[in-house]
């Protein structure tokens, strides 16, 4: 990310050693090891965290009702190959295999990202990146705060961006199979109807 200093790599601190740093800090605190240097994130405002409850409770929904083999989550650490020394933490991911107990994964079919203010253009363009690089990954999904905007990168189009704008439209995931009504991602926020 263009903003923060690049690290030499023998200054970098690696994925075991940021677990076991982040092991030592308190559960409320979320930690990301961004090119080698960890990254303590703001708290998220309510807005933020009722638009990941209502992407994980649809995708859920949609899991249950067609009986599909992945699960949504909240977000834990990703190894993305591309940066050995990253772990960044989606908000949302939805994983195709089955769970490890750990807390991280390398296994992240779908990533979503709820944008904040922290989230720089250079961040969403590093972490599109960054997730690509994950083998079973289709899909990095961007969700706007400021207005009814979800953003879609696909791997099938080589990352290229495709929108759903307004609460009374929906994006295609073909991976997931579901269309992700944008009425249901903003319920119960100032953007939703």
């Amino acid at each position: 990310m263009s903003a923060r200093p690049k690290l030499a790599p023998a200054d970098q601190m690696t994925i075991e050693e940021f677990l076991a740093f982040a092991e030592t800090r308190p559960n409320e605190e979320r930690w990301e090891l961004i090119e080698g240097v960890p990254v303590l994130n703001a708290a998220p405002v309510d807005h933020h965290q009722i638009i990941v409850a209502n992407i994980i409770f649809a995708l859920m929904l949609h899991k249950g009702t067609r009986g599909a083999s992945w699960l949504p989550m909240p977000g834990i650490g990703t190894q993305v190959p591309v940066s050995p020394h990253s772990l960044p933490q989606p908000d949302i991911f939805v994983k195709e295999y089955p769970l490890t107990g750990r807390s991280e994964t390398y296994d992240a079919l779908v990533v979503f990202e709820v944008l904040s203010r922290s989230n720089t253009k250079a961040d969403q363009a590093w972490r599109r990146r960054v997730y690509a690089s994950v083998p079973n990954c289709q899909h990095y999904v961007t969700v706007s705060m400021k207005a009814a905007v979800v953003a879609a990168y696909d791997r099938t189009t080589g990352w290229n961006e495709r929108q759903a704008v307004g609460t009374t439209t929906a994006i295609d995931l073909p991976t997931l199979d579901p269309k992700l009504s944008l009425a249901d991602v903003y319920r119960y926020t100032p953007l939703g109807t």
